[in-house]
């Protein structure tokens, strides 16, 4: 846990106009699941972000302190987090108490570093799995699994059990199911035109109408009969 803490306060008010009221004074409300009963208290989004860059990321293991609480050996780790969809910021925060003794089940983010051959060909790279759900003990859990793509062409679909992971951490997700591939770009055809026929009757300039001719040498005739 790299001696990280994180100290919170316990919650009497409950609700969605005690929260509001809540992130109002710069606070969020959180719960403590686990080992004893649902635990709501308050935690400061800043203080909280702070762990995150120090530890794990969002899967760091540290120390809560609720204050005025006597016990001092609390482990946690987030559990959930709910980030505001416009601006990111922390609003809600969910701890679960865990025994740093005891494997625990967590989902790993991966992260695609590099280019692949296929996208430098103009293929596109499509994301299929963007976690790995592991079990491990508390101090074992990775921060994320790490994914070379240079080597990838055009077509080829990478799985699970391409990966390589820590040899103390245990795979949940299955060996079988694709992380990503790379696909050819779809090509939008273009809408060709249709051509507009003309109305009855219309004719073409240059084009003498259907009979022209003959009415033409008609009257001609009748001239030269006068």
């Amino acid at each position: 846990m790299d001696n990280l803490s994180l100290e919170v306060e316990s919650r009497q008010e409950v609700g969605r106009t005690a929260a509001r009221r809540l992130r109002r004074t710069g606070k969020v409300p959180g719960i403590i699941y686990g080992i004893q009963d649902p635990i709501p208290v308050t935690v400061n989004p800043k203080e909280l972000e702070s762990i995150f860059s120090q530890g794990a990321g969002e899967n760091a293991v540290f120390q809560l302190d609720l204050a005025g609480e006597e016990k001092a050996d609390r482990p946690v780790l987030v559990k959930e987090l709910q980030r505001d969809a416009m601006n990111d910021q922390i609003v809600h925060a969910d701890f679960l108490e865990i025994r740093m003794d005891q494997q625990i089940r967590i989902s790993v983010p991966l992260t695609f570093e590099g280019e692949s051959v296929g996208q430098k060909m103009g293929g596109v790279l499509s994301v299929l799995l963007r976690e790995l759900e592991v079990e491990c003990l508390p101090n074992a859990i990775p921060e994320g699994f790490s994914v070379d793509i240079s080597e990838v062409d055009i077509g080829d679909v990478i799985h699970v059990r391409d990966l390589t992971l820590p040899g103390e951490v245990d795979l949940i997700t299955g060996l079988d199911d694709p992380i990503f591939t790379v696909i050819v770009p779809v090509e939008e055809e273009e809408e060709v035109p249709e051509e507009v026929e003309g109305e009855e009757g219309e004719v073409a300039e240059g084009e003498a109408p259907e009979g022209g001719e003959a009415e033409a040498s008609a009257d001609e005739s009748e001239k030269k009969e006068e």
